[in-house]
């Protein structure tokens, strides 16, 4: 049995998916099996050849993938679900590594995030850079301790909600965080407790990442960064859930948000430490995550 299974949601983005299959045929882990699920693409992955070659090597590598389509789409939470619960009715994995379809693995970037889960976490996940542009570099010294670190008032407002895994850093260093961003090795035992699925939020996927987070927090697990586990972000703007009232969903999604973690308030506040809050003008930088209108 694999210990690892990968676990890939698509939508109209066969190219990128391709380089990410690269990206994990080069990892120095090769522990793992890999399951792909097709959100309703316009035309079927196993009509590309690029693809099936790809596929092919994987197999002759020793590794099995699974590939399944939803003829209708599901949208990123339910998508992310069902392929947690796909992987599991066919084997008993350990961990489950999600990674997004528009990324690109740094060769050692699975060897990292288990590092991560064998220093105490529930939940490893790196940085997830942009692909194209200059690489600015942080000294993890000014995350004061903790990665996206997330402070709420006493009505469950948001102070700060911290997004430090977009970045660079000089140093490896393991840490706590409050929330994870993209790629994430989980534990099957989280999954056991905490599910993507149902939500109220919109099948564009603005969000999920930290409703699962907050779930996983208040079910006692810990989630912690590696700020030298890199991928790099294509940011694809095609395919994926793109839409044309993309920015009307993400508003939506963002005020089921607000309201998810005002009901939950006192359980994240046991979570979300208040100490050393950070003064106004590191409020502003654009590492917080609060969405002003």
């Amino acid at each position: 049995m694999k210990e690892i299974a990968i676990l890939i949601n698509t939508r109209d983005r066969p190219t990128e998916l391709c380089l990410l299959l690269q990206s994990l045929r080069t990892q120095t882990y090769q522990n793992f099996d890999i399951f792909i699920m097709d959100d309703a693409s316009g035309t079927n992955l196993n009509n590309y050849h690029f693809f099936n070659c790809m596929v092919t090597r994987f197999r002759l590598e020793n590794h099995k993938v699974f590939l399944t389509r939803n003829e209708f789409q599901y949208g990123v939470s339910k998508a992310r679900q069902s392929i947690v619960d796909y992987a599991f009715s066919k084997d008993c994995y350990k961990y489950t590594l999600r990674v997004d379809d528009d990324v690109i693995l740094e060769p050692d970037y699975i060897d990292r995030l288990l590092d991560v889960i064998k220093a105490g976490y529930d939940i490893a996940s790196g940085i997830t850079t942009p692909m194209s542009g200059p690489v600015f570099k942080r000294d993890p010294k000014f995350l004061n301790g903790i990665v996206n670190r997330v402070i709420l008032d006493d009505n469950g407002n948001y102070i700060m909600n911290g997004d430090d895994c977009g970045w660079m850093y000089t140093d490896s260093v393991i840490l706590p965080a409050h929330h994870f961003r993209s790629c994430a090795l989980v534990k099957k035992e989280v999954h056991d407790k905490v599910s993507y699925y149902p939500t109220k939020i919109t099948k564009h996927g603005f969000r999920e990442e930290q409703f699962f987070s907050y779930n996983a927090v208040m079910a006692g697990f810990k989630i912690g960064v590696d700020t030298m586990a890199v991928n790099y972000h294509q940011m694809t703007p095609s395919g994926g859930e793109r839409s044309q009232n993309q920015n009307e969903l993400i508003m939506f999604n963002q005020r089921i948000f607000e309201d998810f973690t005002k009901e939950n308030k006192d359980k994240l506040n046991n979570f979300f430490i208040k100490e050393n809050i950070p003064d106004e003008l590191s409020l502003l930088k654009e590492t917080n995550l609060i969405t002003r209108k």
